[in-house]
């Protein structure tokens, strides 16, 4: 493998002419980043859905608290 000229982590393979990254530490840390910004995405996704249910519970109790008011305004009481 020859070296890529002003490059010490880039060497380019003789039989094919593809360059290739020898650091492997940076390979790693690319790798680690992009997992944890899949994480990071799922839990916004999840965390939008627990917004989206608790509004969706907070109307059912809107709903509910306005047909007890309207019984007591309805009855009199």
């Amino acid at each position: 493998m020859k070296a890529v000229e002003g490059r010490t982590d880039l060497v380019r393979d003789p039989n094919s002419g593809a360059i290739i990254n020898i650091d492997s530490q940076s390979h790693k840390s690319a790798v680690d980043s992009a997992r944890a910004r899949e994480q990071s995405k799922r839990q916004i996704e999840l965390n939008s859905m627990d917004i989206n249910n608790i509004k969706e519970e907070l109307s059912d109790i809107k709903d509910i608290m306005r047909q007890l008011l309207g019984r007591t305004s309805d009855d009199g009481r």
